[in-house]
């Protein structure tokens, strides 16, 4: 097989020049733990846990966020999409329309921390299995699917700026309001938008502002919405009260489904999407026959895709996969986490549960696919009304719906 041909130059940093680049100091660390993060799948890599590569993706990822949604005088991309995209890759590096590629502008490298086989621990001892279903249904013997102790996973990160990011200051505020994003809400690993590998910078000696807990103002000037609740000076138990508050709106009792009358089965579900299967595949139990008023709408995409439907009973509809029409997967607009409130009066840390809302008006109008011709839309505004863990929290979408529910 032949090499691919480069499809122009590629600006090549001058390594020489990290010798004279100022570098400044993060004092990062792990506040839950981390889930895979390795070249191999679900797997902790314990010569190099910490990965540059996943780092700068979190940032452009938090960038793209800010730049898409900002609009005061360091952001002013007007939401043109073509300018933003093409803004990331002479910021961060990458392959534009008009050029062969450039180098990031912004420089990145970790000191490693010290781990071990003793360092893991099974994933079962986190108490998060609505969140580790990976490894519940795991089928191979030789992941063991191990996440790695918060303890243990202090680490260092550097970042410098090229010669031609210093004379631009705007870009320079770009980096440091998407570094503390980052700070306030990234993660590490595996399953982050559930709250795994949370980190938490504790220091940043040349730009404090990192370090300072984000606003419900702020998180709102980048169209973006958050609720928190409870407090403590336990980040993990603040991410299991967290996950079982999702775990509860989508398919708790008395929530997103009914008590049900016998102890080990479960009453039939709030929500519209198992009478929708019921109709599409022209079949059910006898005494499951649809009833949902909402229609043939499934609403808990909104949460992320995608997701699989396993029915248990005589005559019930086949398992079913919902994804979306052009894809495989969507990412959940919804971050959990445990949230930096800073510190006690004992100058010990102190966290809140956190849910927090990135913009989601896509999602309104998504029709998804059952793996067949047909499509059905995620969501009809009339029918919020019909569903009742909405309309219980007075919602106008599940997650509005859920935002309020979170803060009870």
């Amino acid at each position: 097989m032949g090499l691919r041909a480069p499809c122009g130059e590629i600006q090549i940093p001058n390594l020489n020049q990290f010798q004279a680049l100022k570098w400044h100091t993060l004092e990062c660390e792990l506040v839950t733990p981390m889930y895979g993060g390795g070249v191999d799948a679900a797997t902790v890599d314990l010569k190099m846990p910490i990965r540059v590569s996943a780092i700068k993706g979190q940032l452009r990822f938090w960038w793209r966020l800010l730049a898409k949604n900002k609009k005061d005088d360091s952001w002013n991309f007007n939401g043109n999409l073509k300018t933003i995209r093409d803004a990331e890759f002479a910021l961060w590096g990458g392959q534009g329309d008009d050029d062969g590629g450039r180098a990031s502008q912004v420089f990145l490298k970790v000191t490693q921390p010290k781990v071990t086989h003793h360092d893991l621990m099974s994933w079962q001892d986190l108490r998060l299995p609505y969140v580790m279903f990976p490894a519940s249904n795991e089928t191979n013997p030789d992941i063991s699917h191990q996440v790695l102790k918060t303890e243990k996973a202090q680490f260092k990160l550097d970042f410098a700026f090229s010669d031609a990011l210093l004379k631009d200051p705007d870009k320079i505020q770009q980096v440091i309001e998407t570094l503390r994003w980052w700070a306030n809400f990234g993660g590490l690993g595996a399953r982050t938008r559930k709250g795994l590998g949370a980190i938490h910078v504790s220091q940043s000696p040349d730009f404090e502002d990192i370090c300072k807990p984000l606003t419900d103002t702020e998180v709102k000037t980048a169209n973006c919405a958050m609720s928190l609740k409870g407090q403590s000076g336990n980040a993990l138990n603040q991410l299991q009260y967290a996950v079982q508050k999702l775990n509860d709106f989508r398919q708790g009792r008395n929530v997103g489904r009914n008590q049900g009358q016998q102890a080990n089965r479960p009453g039939r579900s709030r929500w519209p999407e198992p009478d929708a299967l019921r109709r599409i595949q022209r079949t059910h139990h006898e005494n499951h026959a649809p009833e949902h008023q909402a229609g043939n709408v499934f609403p808990r995409a909104f949460f992320g895709l995608p997701i699989i439907f396993h029915f248990v009973g005589r005559g019930e509809p086949r398992d079913s996969q919902l994804a979306p029409i052009d894809g495989d997967r969507l990412a959940s607009p919804l971050f959990i986490r445990p949230f930096y409130l800073g510190k006690n009066g004992k100058g010990e840390k102190e966290w809140a549960s956190c849910a927090l809302v990135t913009p989601y008006e896509h999602i309104k109008n998504m029709n998804v696919s059952l793996g067949r011709n047909e499509t059905y839309p995620v969501w009809k505004s009339d029918t919020a009304q019909h569903i009742r863990p909405i309309q219980d929290q007075q919602g106008t979408d599940p997650l509005d719906a859920f935002l309020k529910y979170f803060a009870k």
